[in-house]
């Protein structure tokens, strides 16, 4: 899955779904047939919503489809049911190597959810869940647009986002899956590129990545809707740019229980093991991608192989263990690779760059950082290549564990 769909994947059930209750000043009693129905309503909607939200981030957008259709049947099931719709669509938008098609169907999708909640919210100005729910769907937006270079209507978006979160949080201190976008939103804004960043800070506030990493995390331990995403998000976080490789192995080890089907868990979780020295946990995690795909499992198909092939080699090249881990790089450069992972290519390359320097075969290094910079893709593989091409590579210290 890719990072996009993880970061917002998620879904909020409206309060609404519970009867408005009597006048003020009067209780309704405990054996009032109209709460108790309001109260399965109720149940039944966050039940139907958790399962779809497990099987999105299990990847598996057909069996979260029936739940997101049967939500549309449930009283008030209306607006969670359309938004989860259009998170299906962005999530089979990642299998595309052109995904423009799914991304202006899931657009349009999520501009029907968010009209259907606002005029629900007009009804229940004060819904903190409601307005939980209308963030989600303004960031998913976000996402989207900024994938078509949308930058003005991602800026908007975000913006509109991030208000309906204060909102939802102001209006119910505890609703902790709130602090969901506005810790990512924090990350984002403080991670953006040196060049960027002043332009988009005159539009945005400035972010903080200490602190929204904290309010990620504090979801992760305390949210109710957002818990298992969350911990989704904080893996790809700790296992990429944050390098926080324990707590990244902590998540990796719970979500491969919980999501057997999303091949992103598998990668980000034998990455960190890798990194962390446990060699026997990161082939037995890397093995299991091997055994789904001989297996035809549908989401584990020959598309993986160039990705399974450069896991492998990482590993291998980890441990020092250099002639097998060339054999698992030249595989990956060889099989046929699908546009969206070119980028697999180019780390194939730089890795058997940097294992030919650390064993003084400097002229054959240079020529592998070489076709790393040809691949047509960007990305950190690209920019390590390009630092090894000036100095040669010379090994790493292993992280604590």
């Amino acid at each position: 899955m890719g990072i996009g769909a993880v970061l917002l994947l998620a879904l909020a059930v409206p309060d609404a779904a519970a009867p408005q209750g009597p006048p003020a000043g009067r209780m309704a009693p405990r054996s009032d047939p109209a709460v108790r129905d309001g109260q399965r309503t109720a149940a039944a909607v966050r039940e139907t919503m958790l399962r779809a939200t497990d099987h999105l981030l299990d990847m598996d957008p057909d069996a979260a489809a029936v739940d997101c259709r049967a939500l549309l049947v449930l009283p008030e099931g209306e607006v969670p049911g359309k938004f989860c719709l259009s998170l299906v669509t962005l999530t089979r938008a990642e299998d595309r190597d052109d995904p423009a098609p799914e991304i202006d169907r899931f657009l349009a999708q999520v501009d029907e959810a968010i009209a259907a909640a606002e005029a629900r919210e007009r009804a229940q100005p004060v819904n903190a869940e409601l307005k939980l729910l209308l963030g989600l769907a303004h960031g998913s937006k976000a996402l989207a647009d900024g994938a078509r270079k949308n930058y003005v209507a991602a800026f908007q978006a975000v913006r509109e986002a991030q208000r309906r979160f204060a909102e939802a949080l102001q209006l119910d201190p505890d609703l902790v899956d709130a602090l969901y976008g506005i810790g990512l939103y924090n990350y984002a804004l403080a991670r953006l590129p040196t060049l960027v960043k002043p332009l988009v800070t005159i539009v945005l506030p400035k972010g903080d990545a200490a602190q929204g990493l904290q309010e990620v995390e504090r979801v992760a331990e305390q949210g109710t809707y957002l818990k298992m995403t969350a911990k989704l998000a904080l893996l790809r976080l700790y296992a990429g740019q944050e390098e926080k490789y324990p707590e990244a192995l902590r998540y990796g080890r719970e979500l491969l229980g919980r999501y057997p089907g999303n091949p992103e868990v598998y990668f980000a979780t034998a990455h960190v093991a890798s990194e962390l020295g446990h060699l026997a946990e990161a082939l037995e995690i890397a093995r299991r991608v091997g055994r789904q795909m001989e297996a035809g499992h549908p989401r584990f198909g020959p598309d993986l192989a160039a990705r399974y092939n450069q896991l492998l080699g990482k590993v291998y090249m980890d441990h020092g263990e250099f002639a097998t881990a060339m054999t698992f790089f030249n595989r990956a450069v060889q099989v046929p690779t699908p546009p969206r992972y070119r980028w697999v290519t180019a780390w194939a390359w730089t890795r058997s760059g940097m294992v030919f320097d650390l064993q003084g075969q400097r002229d054959e290094a240079l020529r592998r950082y070489r076709k790393a910079l040809a691949v047509d893709s960007e990305g950190l593989a690209k920019d390590l290549a390009r630092q090894y091409l000036e100095s040669p590579y010379q090994g790493k210290r292993r992280p604590a564990s």
